[in-house]
């Protein structure tokens, strides 16, 4: 049998790239208003185009790598994710007279390369032969969390020691390391993929009731683990008044170190657990820990519900989508790609409203409130229904897909 750590190395690492690259322009947001006038309503767009160019590559190249086997996309997202940042940090320079489309364009092809990773790396590290299969598919998703923390701490640090006029040079760095991992994918051994004959039908998945309730539970799961991804940060600087640099690496990496801890600890000591239960509980947490977030009158509140946000959102995701392959096997590729899609939507969907509304309310602040501060804390508030669906559909998904297969413990 093949010599599969290379491939879970590289695994590892396309996946901590995936959600720093993913995730990084959210701590830029800030340069790029001050700089350029970037707008709320502007950036609520690029997490828009962001995660709709995640879900458009989730629909399309599901059947392409069930056809092509997962070597050529390995290599070339990682190609993509390189190209598309250096587009993004160049596009005051390729286009001064209007930054904004150029960082559109950039957003769209690094974008379409991370969704990509959604497609093939969980049914790589799910799949590879092992005791500890469901293991190694959440130690690749810690990874994804780990992601997120560095492009918190990191970029935040650079920016704090170097300035914001630098911003450039810091895209520029994480555009290196996705070169170096596409050298590493080709080396790696990857598992086969399921034979078409043995494979369900795409319409008979998409008429199927489990998948149907694990699209929506990973639709609003999704949304409200990485909302606070995309507006945390603005949130904490201009809907708190915290200096960018604690408002990250105070609230931001607590966040991610939270959920990184949460999925290691169910690779660790998952077996046993219920994992509907996990997620059911996970969300209903979150419920109230979104209204402190809104409601909260200090500061050190707000960045303890963040954290506490990273714990339990940790499995909305990743447990959604080994509820759903493992009540719906044979699916190959599709079944990862279709429920990427459908968390990729709600985040996007969920993201721009956040956007909107924080300008709608800006605009109609009442007298004597900062208007800023005003229409940031109205649109968290009016998110507070997020969890609440992630609630509503993890429970008709327990009575619709039990889970009784746990993941083994990692000695």
């Amino acid at each position: 049998m093949p010599n599969y750590k290379r491939t879970l190395y590289a695994c590892n690492l396309a996946g901590f790239l995936q959600s720093a690259t993913m995730n990084l322009s959210p701590y830029l947001f800030i340069p790029l208003s001050r700089l350029y006038g970037i707008t709320y309503t502007q950036i609520g767009f690029l997490i828009l185009i962001n995660f709709v160019a995640q879900f458009a590559a989730d629909i399309y190249f599901g059947q392409p790598v069930n056809k092509y086997g997962y070597r050529p996309f390995c290599v070339s997202s990682q190609l993509a994710i390189a190209l598309g940042l250096m587009l993004f940090a160049a596009a005051p320079w390729l286009l001064p007279g209007n930054i904004f489309l150029v960082l559109v364009i950039a957003t769209i092809i690094f974008s379409l390369a991370t969704g990509l990773l959604e497609v093939i790396l969980s049914p790589i590290t799910k799949t590879i032969p092992a005791v500890n299969s469901e293991a190694n598919f959440m130690l690749m998703h810690t990874s994804f969390a780990a992601g997120i923390f560095a492009a918190a701490l990191l970029t935040t640090l650079f920016l704090y020691l170097f300035g914001i006029k630098m911003w450039q040079v810091v895209v520029f760095l994480w555009a290196l390391l996705p070169l170096v991992n596409a050298f590493v994918f080709l080396g790696a051994p990857l598992p086969e993929i399921t034979p078409e004959s043995q494979r369900m039908k795409v319409g008979e998945l998409l008429k199927n009731k489990i998948f149907i309730l694990s699209f929506f539970a990973i639709f609003f799961g999704a949304a409200t683990e990485l909302l606070i991804v995309q507006w945390g940060s603005t949130y904490l600087e201009k809907g708190l008044g915290l200096s960018k640099t604690v408002g990250d690496v105070g609230g931001m990496c607590l966040f991610a170190a939270m959920l990184g801890l949460a999925r290691y600890l169910y690779a660790k000591k998952g077996a046993g657990l219920n994992l509907n239960n996990l997620m059911i509980y996970g969300s209903l947490a979150c419920l109230f820990c979104y209204i402190v977030v809104a409601s909260a009158p200090a500061a050190w509140l707000v960045l303890a519900a963040f954290g506490l946000i990273g714990f339990f959102s940790s499995l909305l995701w990743t447990g959604t989508l080994i509820v759903a392959s493992d009540s719906l096997p044979n699916t190959g590729a599709l079944i990862f790609a279709l429920l990427a899609g459908g968390g990729d939507l709600g985040t996007a969907a969920i993201g721009q409203a956040v956007g909107w509304f924080s300008d709608y309310f800006t605009a109609h602040a009442p007298a004597g409130a900062v208007a800023e501060q005003y229409g940031l804390k109205a649109a968290i508030a009016l998110a507070i229904a997020v969890p609440l669906l992630s609630l509503v559909f993890q429970l008709w998904l327990k009575k619709a897909a039990p889970h009784k297969k746990v993941v083994s413990e990692i000695k």
